[in-house]
């Protein structure tokens, strides 16, 4: 596939038409006091919360145009996959080697242009940054380019994972130099990684100068048991239901309050960890103490689609069997395009498994993915996050770094 230089038109309509958008809708915030834009090729590389991402940043750098890496799946829905190769999109497997996008990288840079990457692979679940791939400080060395960071802050209270649409609110963005052509050239790949993860986490990055929140007040919490799933005080899954602000246990009648800074105040006589990340922490602290080199393996009965065929058809349904998940891996049995098949995806390929809540979640392998859904379409994400808990506890080498989530670091991992 030939990488164009992205369409100077559609850049230059959506950034007149857009950002004053964001910039309303949002107050966006732009911090270019350590940015002086290298000459020649670079690449930009960014943490990854919410889809509005990649707005943000592109039209951020403007009038410098990015070829941005994006997910392989979006190319397959119209209009986006007419409309990515045009503003000269990338696409990439994720989480599975791709030596045809790190070819196309090589080729946007040597003939002089710039790349956007978002190095997690995905929006974060909660919120909090998830970690890159080992192998992205590899490829930052190989290619030999000086690397500008970009680190949003505060999308995420606008746009969660877990809600539909966006609410207005305040976000910020940081623009600075990472590495030079020098600092490519002296770093080790595990400094690399190092620098990568604290820079996109904001560990290094001042506090913003205003709180970030949310400037609405109705609905905060809706939709939350997408990703929340374990009641805090009586320990049962899939009982919490949510309401305007509140989120509630049924069966023991526990509660908290969302605020616009997402913060979660505990009602009276309940108990809730005070943010969605602390409680989507526990949640994985959870599921990881409970595996063990000797435990059941979890069966589920699933449907499958696959890609479909024909350009921009998005996908379509491949079958109905039986999914398997062992500290060994993933094994499908089952129908998949009309024939009988047994699939199995070792624990040591599947490091992350992306997810729609309450519909779907993705094994990417082989060049292609799957998109599994349970019978019981609100386990999409407990079984997305027992698979990535299975490969930090039982895969030989682990390859994603730690990310901000230490719910990955108990229990025995």
């Amino acid at each position: 596939m030939k990488v164009k230089r992205p369409n100077a038109i559609i850049y230059f309509l959506v950034y007149i038409l857009i950002y004053p958008l964001l910039k309303i809708l949002f107050r966006l915030e732009t911090d270019r006091s350590n940015f002086a834009p290298p000459k020649g090729p670079f690449l930009v590389v960014s943490n990854h919360s919410t889809f509005m991402d990649f707005l943000v940043v592109m039209l951020s750098i403007y009038p410098r145009r990015l070829n941005a890496v994006t997910a392989q799946k979006f190319f397959l829905y119209k209009p986006l996959h007419w409309l990515l190769p045009m503003v000269g999109c990338i696409p990439k497997n994720l989480f599975d080697p791709d030596m045809r996008s790190i070819q196309s990288i090589k080729t946007v840079l040597k003939r002089g242009d710039r790349i956007l990457m978002f190095p997690e692979g995905r929006c974060s679940t909660d919120g909090a940054y998830a970690g890159i791939h080992k192998s992205t400080g590899k490829l930052v060395k190989n290619l030999g380019v000086p690397v500008i960071s970009c680190r949003i802050d505060g999308a995420y209270i606008c746009m969660p994972y877990w809600r539909k649409g966006f609410r207005t609110g305040r976000v910020r963005l940081t623009i600075s130099e990472l590495f030079s052509h020098e600092d490519i050239k002296n770093l080790s790949v595990d400094e690399i990684n190092n620098a990568l993860d604290l820079r996109l986490s904001g560990s290094d990055t001042p506090p913003p100068r205003r709180p970030l929140r949310t400037f609405g007040a109705r609905r905060l919490v809706e939709g939350l048991q997408g990703i929340i799933y374990l009641c805090p005080k009586c320990m049962r899954e899939f009982t919490l239901e949510t309401e305007g602000n509140k989120i509630r246990c049924t069966a023991c009648g526990n509660e908290a309050i969302m605020e616009k800074t997402t913060k979660l105040s505990p009602s009276p006589g309940c108990v809730c960890p005070d943010s969605v990340q602390r409680w989507f922490s526990d949640q994985t602290r959870y599921e990881m103490s409970r595996l063990s080199e000797d435990m059941d393996e979890i069966i589920e009965q699933v449907t499958v689609r696959v890609p479909a065929k024909e350009p921009g058809k998005g996908v379509m349904p491949g079958g109905a069997g039986t999914l398997r998940l062992t500290p060994k891996g993933w094994y499908y049995t089952g129908e998949l395009s009309g024939e009988n098949v047994d699939l199995f995806f070792p624990i040591e390929s599947v490091p992350a498994i992306p997810f729609d809540a309450n519909n779907n979640f993705q094994i990417y392998a082989n060049g292609s993915f799957f998109m599994f859904t349970p019978q019981d379409e609100r386990k999409s994400l407990k079984y997305a996050l027992l698979g990535e808990c299975m490969h930090r506890r039982f895969a030989p080498n682990i390859v994603l770094t730690p990310g901000m989530n230490d719910g990955f670091k108990e229990g025995g991992c």
